[in-house]
């Protein structure tokens, strides 16, 4: 799959960025989550 899309009459690549903010400081994301996460 090429790294643009093409439609009739435009062009466009999308990227996606994803941030997690918790409510609280304390660790949430622990083990392996967090290794997938990183």
């Amino acid at each position: 799959m090429t790294k643009y899309r093409k439609l009739s009459h435009s062009v466009y690549h999308c990227n996606y960025h994803v941030v997690f903010t918790p409510k609280y400081r304390y660790r949430i994301l622990e083990g392996k989550v967090k290794e997938i996460v990183e």
